[in-house]
């Protein structure tokens, strides 16, 4: 079979599919949304087992790596519901008005309203970077004790017992 032939039925079922129609336009209206849980199932399920999965000399720090990466999966999550998706209303409502307003640049100017989007959310994200950096590495700890609760040692679980 050929490439070609494959890609080309491939097309045709994404231009035909209601389905794949909808879900493409749902993407396109807030891609924040899409790109998130992408990123969140990536991070937290597919990174963490390929971690798993790799020899380390240290059980600690493979652990440490695995929290980390559901860490980075959850903040990426929680900080794109809670700022970028507004964020990103905020704009649009901003450059439609921009669009509709006479006598400035951005005036019927499809081009500049994407640049003037572009530049806000790369902006917003770069203002963002650091509190988020900061948030993924105070979650790491934490993750690491509710995911990786350690069992007592035999011989602590006896004393224990009589104590």
């Amino acid at each position: 079979m050929k490439v070609n032939g494959v890609a080309e039925r491939v097309a045709n079922w994404i231009g035909k599919s209601p389905r794949v129609q909808a879900a493409l336009r749902g993407i396109n209206k807030n891609p924040a949304i899409f790109s998130a849980v992408t990123a969140f199932g990536l991070a937290s399920i597919l990174r963490p087992a390929a971690i798993g999965a790799l020899p380390f000399k240290n059980d600690k720090d493979k652990k440490c790596s695995q929290a980390s990466a559901v860490s980075a999966g959850l903040i990426e999550l929680a900080s794109t519901v809670a700022i970028f998706i507004p964020l990103n209303r905020c704009i649009e409502k901003v450059s439609k008005s921009l669009y509709n307003s006479k006598g400035t640049f951005y005036e019927g100017n499809n081009l500049a309203l994407r640049q003037f989007k572009s530049v806000t959310n790369r902006g917003a994200k770069m203002l963002f970077i650091i509190p988020m950096s900061l948030a993924r590495f105070a979650l790491v700890k934490p993750l690491m004790d509710s995911l990786f609760k350690e069992k007592p040692k035999v011989a602590e679980r006896k004393l224990d017992k009589w104590a």
